[in-house]
């Protein structure tokens, strides 16, 4: 499947998934040179209460989404996207407490 971007240029989406488990920031999807990173799906579980957000390297991107135990988040297929990285930044996974998390999302590349 691919998604058209504003500027016209199609991006195919691609997945990735994590298994986080310190508080923090932890890497989801690296960074590449000259394109951002646009979030189009996602869903993630938590086993503990946790606020989490997704930040653009350093920068956050979503705001703080508290979570009860076992609590999670669905993000359906959006073709204008959710949130996106600035360009050349990698997608960071944030959780305030040193818990297991799932993330997976579903993104495209942006040029």
């Amino acid at each position: 499947m691919s998604i058209i971007a504003k500027n016209g240029n199609t991006g195919n989406v691609k997945w990735a998934f994590l298994n986080a488990s310190g508080s923090g920031d932890t890497e989801l999807v690296a960074a590449v040179t000259g394109t951002a990173i646009r979030v189009v799906a996602l869903h993630l579980v938590s086993t503990a209460a946790n606020t989490v957000k997704f930040r653009s390297n350093t920068t956050d991107k979503t705001a703080g989404k508290p979570l009860a135990a076992n609590g999670g988040l669905v993000l359906p297929l959006n073709e204008h996207g959710w949130f996106e990285t600035a360009a050349g930044e990698k997608l960071n996974f944030n959780q305030s407490a040193a818990t297991a998390a799932g993330v997976s999302v579903a993104y495209v590349e942006v040029r």
